[in-house]
């Protein structure tokens, strides 16, 4: 059965939507074609200037369904592929009614500002691009008339395509009571709640706000460090997180750290309190928004959070008022900032970038442009991250005899039986339990874990084609079911706490990706139909890579006063040691830094780089080939092929 979003995508006409219209809003159409339940203008009619008509493909005016209708509706189809915004004015300006009535046309048919609606269509009827929106002027007192729009298009992510169709049928709908004019006004006009440009524009001037917090704070954690004895607890925390999770952590890093936790700490905060589909925010200050910090994917960012605000409390010498975190917490409240519509849009890809990606890079740019170049933070496009994790889904599938590639639940057990007779022979790697899964995979500098979310992507586009075949019996991990599941639903509620969280995993160094990862993971599965009914937590760890296990000396001395750094430490070290992976995927960083994770266990293995080499040019320290150098060591310690003697 179609869902919502499905029959969203799938309408990329004006007759398609008022087939729409009518089966699903109710409006009173009466299966009338398109044509009869309008009446065309041309340009001119509507005032447009030839530049302007240029833009225009056709403009239809909807015949008036009910006595005493008050809206005029208008479709307007563009030959572009965006909404230009300027021929919809020049066209309310025709229609609207003027404030003074003897400056409109005798005979002209005219409406109060708010009493238009105009329905759009543009870009390409075959492509994603089609998008479909449904246009409202508003007027403030003293103010110009602003556009507000409630559209889609076929690459919109599910939940965004949930909370239009929800809106539609919510305040779109035919009313009740059609005689009720004021009621009837008052309806549709709150389906309108969004600028045109709305998220983007707030994305950027809450990163540049949240910048200018963190940047705040990173200075006042170093101030406050500069002036603590050894036994201060900034100081303390900092050796914390030496000990446990990156030894190499000088003082400024952990203040950067620091103030990077605690203003994407609040961010999540914020998100978690927010209602994706009503677009309300709870009111809770931030003092009591720790409850339910962030989702159950990551536990160590909410205790982590709590150590640090404790921290920064009065008695800790950092005023957060001084810092503006009230302030912060205001905006991420208020009206001036739209949470809801931000996370409906993370992962869309009509812009052609992650909304998500140009938040964290807007935020690192105007944070510390210097830190972005140094730990060399670079945005993968997206086709390419699609293309290296569908190439190692059909790689799995092609190469390794997996019907299910990165889907696979296949054991290690399974491969070494499947094994028995070859050439050379196939061995299990020492310490890797038989019954544990063999596709197992991390990207080792995860960022803001767009190659993960991929593929979780390509996992669940997999299952469900295969659900949806006669395949439907050969589904990995069906057999841990007693009953068949009667959904996909049932299916991938059981599938992803069984065989997927527990095979996707992800190593980063810096708090912000750490935490955004966290979240962008979150919402993917949300997306997908995912509702968290399990404690499994997203394994991505806030570690550097680079670094070998430890051997957890010191740990203990500080799980009493951080259990959260204690709990992290023993998760990752338990996970480098023992965790053999057999798919390394992802972009490492690309810095040329070489005095960076100058790390003897990693300098060491890439002697094996350097060996019988006279090139001096090359600068084989760098960051990238470091995590080339790792990876290979990964898979090295994972080979189950003995080759030949």
């Amino acid at each position: 059965m179609p869902t919502h979003a499905d029959t969203l995508r799938s309408i990329k006409t004006f007759p398609d939507l008022v087939r729409y219209l009518e089966d699903e809003l109710d409006w009173p159409l009466q299966e009338y074609g398109f044509d009869e339940l309008t009446f065309e203008y041309s340009p001119a009619e509507l005032g447009l200037r030839d530049e302007d008509a240029a833009k225009v493909k056709a403009i239809h005016q909807l015949r008036p369904m009910a006595d005493g209708q008050p809206f005029g509706i208008f479709f307007v189809e563009f030959e572009r592929k965006r909404m230009p915004v300027v021929v919809l004015r020049r066209i309310l300006s025709h229609l609207a009614l003027k404030q003074r009535a003897g400056a409109n046309r005798a005979g002209s048919a005219a409406w109060a500002l708010g009493d238009l609606i105009f329905i759009s269509a543009f870009g390409d009827e075959a492509s994603d691009q089609r998008e479909i929106a449904f246009a409202h002027f508003r007027q403030e007192a003293g103010d110009l008339p602003t556009l507000r729009v409630l559209g889609w298009d076929g690459a919109d992510t599910g939940l965004k395509l949930d909370y239009v169709a929800a809106v539609l049928h919510e305040r779109l709908c035919w009313p009740a009571d059609p005689a009720d004019a004021d009621a009837w006004r008052q309806q549709w006009a709150d389906a309108f709640r969004h600028r045109l440009g709305h998220v983007i524009r707030t994305s950027d001037a809450l990163a540049e706000r949240l910048a200018e917090l963190a940047r705040r704070t990173r200075g006042a954690a170093n101030t406050l460090m500069a002036h603590e004895s050894e036994r201060g607890p900034l100081r303390q925390l900092h050796r914390a997180f030496q000990t446990a999770l990156i030894h190499d952590l000088t003082e400024e890093q952990f203040a950067d750290t620091y103030a990077q936790t605690v203003t994407y700490g609040l961010l999540t905060a914020a998100i978690q309190r927010t209602d994706l589909q009503g677009g309300r925010h709870d009111t809770t200050l931030y003092s009591d928004m720790l409850a339910e910090v962030v989702p159950i994917t990551n536990p160590f960012l909410k205790e982590m959070l709590q150590t640090f605000l404790h921290i920064g409390g009065q008695q800790g010498g950092i005023n957060f008022d001084e810092l503006g975190i009230q302030d912060v917490v205001d905006l991420l409240r208020g009206d001036e900032t739209d949470l809801p519509a931000i996370l409906r849009d993370f992962g869309n890809r009509t812009r052609g970038e992650d909304p998500v990606i140009h938040f964290y890079e807007h935020f690192l740019a105007a944070y510390d442009k210097k830190l972005k170049v140094q730990r060399g933070i670079f945005y993968t496009p997206q086709p390419v991250v699609s293309y290296i994790v569908r190439s190692v889904h059909e790689l799995l599938q092609t190469e390794f005899g997996l019907a299910d590639g990165l889907a696979s639940t296949v054991t290690w057990g399974e491969m070494a039986a499947r094994g028995q007779g070859t050439e050379g022979g196939f061995r299990i790697p020492e310490g890797t339990d038989p019954a544990s899964p063999f596709v197992t995979i991390l990207d080792p500098a995860t960022g803001t874990a767009t190659f993960l979310v991929e593929v979780i992507e390509v996992i669940y586009r997999h299952l469900r084609a295969k659900w949806d075949s006669p395949e439907r019996k050969q589904l990995p991990g069906l057999s841990t079911f007693i009953l068949q599941p009667s959904s996909f639903a049932d299916y991938w509620n059981d599938y992803v706490p069984r065989h997927l969280l527990p095979r996707l995993h992800g190593y980063e160094l810096m708090m912000a990706p750490y935490a955004i990862a966290h979240m962008k993971i979150g919402l993917k599965l949300h997306e997908t139909g995912y509702r968290f009914g399990s404690v499994e937590r997203v394994r991505v760890y806030l570690t550097n890579a680079l670094e070998p296990p430890d051997d957890e000396r010191g740990q203990l001395a500080f799980a009493g006063w951080t259990p959260a750094l204690a709990h992290e430490a023993q998760a990752v070290n338990a996970i480098k040691r023992w965790q053999r992976f057999t798919v390394v995927i992802g972009n490492p960083p690309y810095s040329n830094f070489g005095q960076l994770n100058r790390i003897p266990w990693i300098l060491e293995l890439l002697d094996a780089y350097k060996r019988g080499l006279a090139e001096k040019k090359i600068n084989l320290d760098d960051d990238f080939i470091k995590f080339v150098r790792f990876s290979q060591y990964l898979l090295d310690n994972a080979r189950s092929w003995c080759p030949p003697v």
